[in-house]
């Protein structure tokens, strides 16, 4: 699916969104799947351990898509039948151009409104969104779920990104998060147990469970790892940042240009306003000479009326 300049834009938001073969380098790709992977990898444990959630298959809810390249990563669960929601619309037709599967229904919409009509979804996930949603947090908590919601958000986030609603996330914001447990994602897309004040993570990640399923940090050793991308991924994270180089590179000609053209246009403006200059001392010049010959001609003319 191509996609004009006009829609990337939209879709990209300033950053907002990440457009896999399009924006963003390996760290920021690098990060978001290590959130969907850590997603998969729980949701297909707890099918590990029992098996029959496979009878009626597993509907997952995945809040703030975007382009759907993690919605994608969650179709390989086996029995998965997922809904991405989204409020762009140049976000969801991209999704359907490009990450679309039989068991991926992409919706657009308000994500609130939504789901007061949804039904109730064995999973609900959501990685960086909720924090463009006014009360985001609380918001989640209006699905109905039955086996885990997870949500993932920038951690102690200050203010200065005017895209965000809510800002300074920590623990004590998941209060009404019922049976919870914290992790931990740092700008590397390693997953913690614990944080530390020296080196703060990227990212919150609040799990809630039900009672009957085991806590998230006895289904695996911790650290876990990043994402890692097989070798044609590389290689297409290699050409997003070859591409990324050589944009940033033409930007930088293009700025050098400009200043360039701004100097000539600079220069040009000195010599128009050393000409204006010239053409005003020419003009007193004249308009002297013009005086001194209506003086001369007023003299004649009295001579003539005296003789």
């Amino acid at each position: 699916m191509s996609t004009n300049s006009q829609m990337l834009d939209a879709i990209f938001n300033e950053g907002e969104r990440l457009v896999p073969g399009e924006t963003h380098g390996r760290d920021e790709v690098v990060r978001h799947k290590s959130g969907y992977k850590l997603f998969r990898d729980i949701i297909e444990s707890d099918i590990l351990r029992d098996p029959s959630m496979l009878k009626d298959g597993i509907k997952i809810l995945d809040i703030g898509c975007g382009t759907g390249h993690g919605t994608f990563m969650l179709g390989d669960i086996l029995g998965a039948k997922i809904v991405g929601i989204d409020s762009s619309i140049e976000s969801i037709q991209y999704a359907l151009g490009n990450y679309g599967a039989k068991n991926i229904q992409y919706v657009h919409g308000d994500a609130e409104s939504w789901v007061r009509e949804a039904h109730t979804f064995d999973y609900v996930v959501s990685r960086h969104a909720l924090e463009h949603v006014v009360d985001g947090l609380n918001f989640a908590l209006k699905v109905s779920w039955r086996k885990r919601l997870m949500v993932n958000v920038p951690f102690n986030e200050g203010d200065g990104n005017v895209h965000h609603l809510v800002h300074w996330i920590k623990e004590q914001h998941f209060e009404a998060y019922p049976n919870k447990e914290f992790l931990y994602e740092g700008l590397d897309g390693v997953t913690e147990l614990m944080r530390t004040e020296e080196n703060p993570p990227n990212s919150i990640l609040c799990v809630s469970s039900a009672p009957a399923l085991n806590p998230v940090r006895g289904l695996f050793e911790f650290p876990i790892a990043a994402w890692k991308p097989e070798f044609l991924q590389n290689l297409g994270i290699q050409a997003i940042e070859s591409n990324i180089e050589e944009r940033e590179g033409a930007l930088k000609q293009l700025e050098a240009m400009l200043i360039s053209r701004q100097s000539v246009l600079d220069a040009h403006e000195g010599a128009l306003k050393q000409l204006e200059a010239i053409l005003i001392g020419r003009q007193s010049i004249l308009d002297e000479h013009e005086r001194a010959l209506k003086q001369l001609a007023d003299a004649l003319t009295l001579l003539r009326k005296s003789s």
